[in-house]
């Protein structure tokens, strides 16, 4: 039912990145979900966002990687389609609503299901600082909680 999904693809996104279904991509691209993040700083690393995967709908639990579109230490911008995630329901694409830089991909593509929630990449605002992230792991619950899809 795309007109049951029609509100919720109009939220405006709260982070960097946002999700467009592929299927449709004159569908409102505006995106619709928080993903989890964190903002880090200090310690040996620049300041940086470890991205949960999303949930792309409220009944959305796990999805899958289907393809990264952005390789790492590649620069991005607003609009761009950072990754592709398919879901039980859909294949949909994870969309960037600010620029950015991708340090590092956490989750590779096809590597098979993951939790909502669970770190998939991190992102940092300069070119220069995606290299001290070669060999980063994101630690258990480095991504604070989303909140639900609904609103």
């Amino acid at each position: 039912p795309a007109a049951a999904m029609a509100p919720m693809l109009r939220r405006r996104a709260h982070h960097a990145l946002a999700r467009r279904p592929t299927a449709a991509p004159a569908a409102h691209a505006c995106g619709a979900h928080r993903s989890r993040r964190a903002f880090a700083s200090g310690g040996d690393l620049p300041e940086h966002e470890v991205v949960g995967l999303p949930a792309l709908s409220p009944t959305m639990e796990s999805g899958t990687i289907a393809a990264w579109n952005v390789a790492e230490g590649e620069a991005f911008a607003a609009g761009d389609t950072i990754c592709e995630v398919e879901t039980d329901k859909a294949t949909v694409g994870f969309e960037a609503t600010d620029d950015g830089v991708l340090a590092k991909i956490l989750v590779p593509a096809g590597s098979g299901e993951i939790q909502v929630g669970e770190p998939i990449c991190v992102t940092v605002e300069e070119g220069a600082d995606a290299g001290a992230f070669a060999d980063f792991v994101a630690e258990a619950g480095a991504a604070p909680a989303a909140p639900a899809a609904a609103e």
